[in-house]
């Protein structure tokens, strides 16, 4: 069965996470249809669900314009993690059998993938991330499409599960770059608590396995993040800049391109400034529309006829 996938940095897929455990808690969740069957080296076989569309509710709430209450949603977040919540519990249970049986999920674009390999189209651009990656192609999927850029990102990704998929979602799609965006959920412990170092270790693993196939690395600095939910005590504005000198220091370490998204769409105190994002974590199409611009420069440097 699917798990149902909701970054714990953020409240994003909060809203489609609690739709859709009580749909599968009272009985009234549709099919899931599945991909074609790949072979494994167990001599079983993998047949993945097929993703669906977000629900339209979700969609809603992450491109409004006006600001959504955050204590509201913090309150929110926190009964949904109840230990007697019953949709929680749902979520909870789905997403333990998600990690057991498809920890860093290859699942999700595994169908996808091979329908690109097999068309024979190019994959100039592979975006590598978590929820803001994946919320960008539904805010612009034509940006995307006309392009020639992929979007590879999955919601409530930490770093180690970016690297554990790098090579099926990145490399054997043959890009010519690859934009990696990773660490929200690594500062919300998605999967457990990680150093520093190890983070920037994970960021550095994916880079070294780009240019060890000629992929040319634009590594994104972290949007702002205004909140942890529901851990309201911890303050995550500091975080952020302080990943971001690392990611920047490693990029000039490494010879690649930086693209800062964070002086953009901050706000003075280092939240995430309410003109780009509703939640304080995922970007509104305004906000998408900045980083859109700061993408574009960082990808014609990457892609530049002349570059060694």
């Amino acid at each position: 069965m699917r798990a149902i996938l909701v970054p714990l940095a953020g409240s994003l897929m909060l809203v489609s996470a609690v739709g859709q455990a009580h749909a599968e808690v009272h009985g009234n969740a549709d099919s899931v249809p599945m991909g074609r069957e790949f072979a494994a080296v167990n001599g079983t076989v993998i047949q993945c669900p097929l993703p669906a569309p977000r629900e339209a509710e979700a969609m809603a709430a992450q491109f409004e314009t006006r600001p959504r209450d955050l204590d509201r949603l913090a309150e929110e977040a926190a009964a949904f993690f109840e230990s007697d919540s019953e949709i929680g519990a749902a979520f909870r249970a789905r997403r333990a059998e998600q990690f057991a049986t498809d920890w860093p999920q290859r699942c999700r674009y595994r169908d996808a993938n091979a329908d690109l390999v097999q068309s024979g189209r190019d994959a100039r651009v592979v975006f590598m991330g978590d929820s803001i990656t994946e919320g960008w192609v539904e805010a612009d999927p034509e940006y995307f499409s006309a392009n020639g850029y992929v979007g590879r990102g999955i919601s409530g990704q930490s770093s180690p599960q970016m690297l554990a998929r790098f090579w099926q979602d990145v490399v054997a799609l043959d890009p010519d770059a690859v934009h990696i965006m990773a660490g929200t959920n690594d500062i919300g412990g998605a999967t457990g608590p990680i150093t520093e170092v190890e983070y920037i270790g994970t960021i550095r693993s994916m880079i070294d396995i780009a240019k060890a196939n000629d992929i040319t690395v634009i590594l994104a600095g972290l949007p702002p993040m205004s909140r942890l939910l529901p851990r309201l005590e911890f303050d995550t504005r500091p975080v952020v800049p302080r990943l971001n000198t690392l990611l920047a220091e490693l990029a000039r370490d490494e010879g690649i391109i930086f693209v800062d998204y964070f002086t953009s769409l901050s706000a003075p105190d280092d939240s995430f400034d309410i003109a780009y994002a509703n939640d304080g974590v995922h970007p509104t199409r305004a906000g998408y529309a900045v980083m859109k611009e700061l993408a574009e420069k960082a990808i014609a440097q990457a892609l530049e006829p002349d570059k060694e």
